[in-house]
């Protein structure tokens, strides 16, 4: 196996590889199902027939191709978790070789990132088989970055992915020093050092001959953490109810205010919206001094989180229709006071924000155009509930279209937000002529030739999680976190 890639410099940012304006569909196809396997993809579970397609599509492409495609999605897309994919899907077809290893050492490049690909490798090879000697000669110079205070920094259970990954790799040390830390973290000796969330947990469990002397603890814990920012952000948003209970000072309070406000913090988090939106429902319920400062704090967060960083609808301009039957108000996977019914509106509200071009309205037996006004967002998206069954409880998403097209009116997306899949199935009561492919090809064909199409279906049960249904037609099942990213990748390499 050879790969045509050179490690001396590295392409400018704006350069652009062939494999994706090729024209070629089967490459097209590709990289639309590695975008789409990616997003449901986990190294701890067995591939999904999606991926098993992937995998079956590598061994029999040309791997330079395959090559530079994990260069340009680990280097220019930031999708490392996919770039790692495809490296070990690499390596355990031609691990021994030298090419490999500089490829591998082109994605992988900290020690924290050896335990996820070595998991994307075993999953990739055969039970057993241990990556091949370029590649471990690699990870072996990434392990001898590691010094003993860094370790023992890392979390528990960071600790025991490096060990077991040291355990493979099995390094041959350069110096004393290092053969007595590769033998520490083997021994398990490096003691652990507990962060600030675990110190406050172990006093709150603490038995204390008082309450007074238990509130006075965990009242100076919390001023310690804060003050010196050890606390880390999703640690100090996950406990904000129990730092209220714990009477800390108003300076404390403003203290953290500011720090959950803070654009940085935000960003470096990575924190969804919806987790905000959780966290602020739940201080409404506290009535206690403080929470309506935090809450303004969360107001200036949103602003800041994961969705507002993604690049997905910031050019030209886009329809947002939103389901507000009483369907849509389930919980959404992974959250306790996060609905479906909230993700439409809150996208939307983050887009108008930001500035960008939004057309947004409710369907059901009609399409009602609404106007949504972004000042408070949070708040505005909790109020945005009394909007229940407004528009009656079908899913005419057809009507969209047909309003577009009556007014000649060329958006580039139409985002249809349901919890039910649409496309090619007519929906609970819905009429003749109610054809969502026949509406959405005549609005193409006549009015906005480049537009897109996203049809998201919340509830998501047994659904692919990205499905191309035509090159302009996605459907998506479920949602996950990392969906703006790839469909903005989809936009930016087929659709332009």
């Amino acid at each position: 196996m050879k790969f045509n890639f050179s490690l001396r410099g590295r392409q400018s940012a704006d350069a652009r590889y062939t494999y994706v304006r090729t024209g070629d569909d089967n490459r097209d196809n590709f990289y639309r199902g590695l975008l789409a396997a990616s997003l449901a993809n986990d190294p701890a579970d067995p591939l999904s027939e999606e991926g098993m397609a992937i995998r079956k599509t590598i061994s029999s492409s040309d791997h330079d191709r395959i090559a530079r495609l994990a260069i340009h999605l680990g280097e220019e897309k930031d999708f490392r978790a996919t770039a790692f994919w495809l490296t070990a899907e690499l390596a355990a077809v031609g691990g021994n070789e030298e090419k490999t290893g500089l490829l591998v050492g082109r994605i992988v490049r900290q020690p924290l990132d050896i335990p996820l690909w070595l998991q994307y490798y075993q999953r990739a090879a055969k039970a057993g088989e241990k990556p091949g000697r370029a590649v471990r000669k690699h990870f072996a110079n990434l392990f001898h970055r590691l010094d003993e205070y860094s370790f023992a920094r890392y979390s528990r259970e960071t600790q025991i992915a490096l060990r077991e990954a040291l355990q493979v790799v099995r390094p041959k040390a350069s110096d004393k020093a290092r053969k007595s830390l590769f033998m520490k973290i083997l021994r398990d000796q490096i003691p652990f050092r507990s962060n600030w969330e675990q110190e406050w947990h172990a006093l709150h469990h603490q038995h204390y001959d008082s309450p007074e002397q238990r509130q006075v603890a965990l009242r100076d814990k919390w001023k310690e953490g804060i003050s010196s920012f050890r606390i880390g952000y999703t640690a100090l948003l996950n406990n904000l109810r129990p730092m209220l209970c714990a009477g800390v000072s108003g300076k404390v309070l403003k203290l953290a205010a500011e720090y959950l406000g803070n654009p940085t913090a935000v960003s470096r988090s990575g924190t969804s919206p919806l987790r905000l939106l959780e966290v602020y429902r739940g201080l409404r319920n506290i009535d206690q001094g403080g929470a309506g400062m935090l809450a303004e704090a969360l107001e200036q967060a949103v602003l800041h989180s994961s969705w507002v960083r993604s690049d997905f609808g910031r050019e030209g301009s886009s329809v947002i229709a939103m389901d507000v039957s009483n369907s849509m108000k389930r919980p959404v996977e992974g959250y306790a006071g996060a609905q479906r019914f909230d993700i439409a509106p809150l996208l939307a509200m983050l887009w108008k924000n930001r500035g960008d071009r939004v057309i947004t309205g409710v369907i059901g037996n009609t399409w009602r155009p609404l106007e949504l006004r972004p000042q408070s967002i949070l708040m505005a998206v909790d109020a945005f509930r009394a909007h229940e069954g407004e528009a009656g409880y079908a899913i005419n998403a057809w009507l969209v279209l047909q309003d577009l097209l009556r007014k000649n009116q060329a958006v580039d997306r139409v985002l249809v937000f349901t919890d039910c899949r649409l496309w090619d199935n007519r929906g609970f009561n819905q009429p003749a002529g109610a054809d969502l492919s026949h509406w959405w090809r005549q609005y193409r064909s006549q009015v906005a030739p480049r537009a897109r199409l996203y049809l998201f279906d919340l509830a998501g049960y047994g659904a692919k999680t990205l499905e191309c249904l035509e090159e302009d037609v996605f459907l998506i099942a479920g949602w996950k976190e990392g969906v703006t990213e790839t469909l903005h990748a989809m936009e930016k390499e087929f659709l332009e």
